[in-house]
This record gives C-alpha cells, sequence and structure tokens, in this order.
C-alpha cells in the first residue's frame, strides 16, 4: 500500500487518529510508517507517540520501554543538534508491532488525549522554540536514560516518559506554560533514578525484594545494549549526513 502524505497534527486527538487509520490499514506497524504518517519534520509528535505507548499496554512488554526510550533519545538528539528533518536507522525503523495492539492502545489514551487537549494550548509560545526547545530535548535525552534501569520496577518507567510526552505536547501545541511543567516533572523523575541507580530505594520496605543485584544486573545490561543501539545508529546518523 502506497504511503499517504504526511498529517501535520494539531492536538494528542489527531495523534491518535492518525494512529488508528494505521491501525486498521496493517496488520502490523512500524516506527518507520509512524514516522512517515506524521511527516519527517514534526518532532513533537516523534517524541510524544514512543511516550505515550509506554504507559499503554505495548509498554509492560519486557524491553519494550528500552527499545521505546533509544527511539525517543534518538530523535530528541537529533533536535538537540538542529536537524530539520528526522532520520531513523534502519534497524529501529522496520521494528513494528501489531496493528491490533496499536489501535487498542490507541483506544486507551483516549481519556488522557481528552484531558491533555483541553487544559493545554499556546502559551508563553517563545519558550517552546530554540534555543530553549534544544534545552529540553537535551533534558528528555537525560530522562531516556533512566528508563532502563526503572524498567525493573512496574510502572517506574512510566514516571520519565509521561514526563517526555510533556515535552512532546508542549514542542506540538506550543505551550510554554507545559514546557516549564515538564522540566519540573523531569526533575522529580530523574531523582527518582538516581535514587534507584544510588541504591536508595532497595533500603525501602516498599521496594524490599523488589530490587536486588539480579535486577540491578539486568538494568545495567539493558542500558548497555540500549547505549549500543544509540552508539552505531549515530555513526550511521553521521554517515548519512556525510552522503547529503
Amino acid at each position: 500500500m502506497a504511503p499517504s502524505a504526511p498529517t501535520t497534527p494539531r492536538s494528542v486527538g489527531d495523534i491518535l487518529g492518525a494512529l488508528d487509520d494505521l491501525a486498521a490499514k496493517n496488520e502490523s506497524v512500524s516506527a518507520g510508517q509512524v514516522l512517515q504518517t506524521f511527516g519527517t519534520r514534526t518532532f513533537g509528535p516523534a517524541i510524544m507517540v514512543p511516550a505515550l505507548l509506554e504507559i499503554t499496554p505495548i509498554g509492560a512488554i519486557p524491553g519494550v520501554p528500552t527499545f521505546l526510550a533509544v527511539v525517543v533519545i534518538l530523535v530528541a538528539a537529533q533536535k538537540m543538534i538542529g536537524r530539520k528533518t528526522l532520520w531513523l536507522p534502519g534497524i529501529i525503523a522496520n521494528r513494528c508491532v501489531s496493528g491490533e495492539k496499536l489501535g487498542k492502545s490507541a483506544d486507551e489514551l483516549r481519556p488522557i488525549a481528552r484531558f491533555m487537549d483541553r487544559h493545554f494550548h499556546g502559551r508563553w509560545k517563545r519558550i517552546t522554540r530554540a534555543p530553549f526547545s534544544q534545552i529540553a530535548a537535551g533534558m528528555v535525552c537525560l530522562l531516556c536514560l533512566t528508563v532502563p534501569f526503572l524498567e525493573v520496577l512496574p510502572f517506574a518507567s512510566s514516571v520519565p516518559m509521561l514526563a517526555i510526552a510533556g515535552f512532546g505536547l508542549a514542542v506540538l501545541v506550543r505551550d510554554g506554560v507545559l514546557m516549564v511543567a515538564a522540566l519540573a516533572a523531569s526533575m522529580i523523575a530523574l531523582g527518582f533514578g538516581l535514587d534507584y541507580w544510588n541504591g536508595g530505594m532497595s533500603d525501602t520496605e516498599q521496594t524490599d525484594g523488589m530490587v536486588s543485584e539480579e535486577t540491578m544486573d539486568a538494568a545495567k545490561e539493558k542500558a548497555e545494549e540500549a547505549g549500543d543501539a544509540v552508539r552505531k545508529a549515530s555513526e550511521s546518523a553521521a554517515e548519512a549526513v556525510k552522503g547529503e
């Protein structure tokens, strides 16, 4: 099926509507198809979609939060260095999720989408432009680095991903107030991640038996794998830029 013309979303509802269309027309949907749907110049949805999917049942699949974090960090890094168009390496662009799962996840996000679209709109627009948007992209990259460590705790990786979704929405609707709120939330998420990294959470009764040497080793292994994927993708991106 030939790809349709890119859709420029104006709201979270528009994003979910486009994902529903993709899910209805395809048995499986790749990351590359999602990128083509919104266009390679639209950074907001490219950051928001993986972050929102992480808080759905898709994000409960082992390894998926880390993969989604890799996608986000690649997008955010390109935003941070000022690229005008998005690019994803084939190893990520060709990864797929079933259309049925994607459709169900989009449906489950509808209440969140209605809340976001009702409360967030263009305010303090100057803060959503460069260089502030590039600083925000750097913060998104830092948040993504905490995801592999938090993934071993149920729902913990959703904390940084919600902050990331806030940054993506702020860029999408040009809402500087939301950008500031996302920055505050990111500080909390980073503190959460650092506390876990330092072993602070393992000393609390609430996480007794959940955080162990084995889970820490597993988290570190995932982080190393994510780092390797980002490094290889960055090298491929550099080669692609040289070839342009």
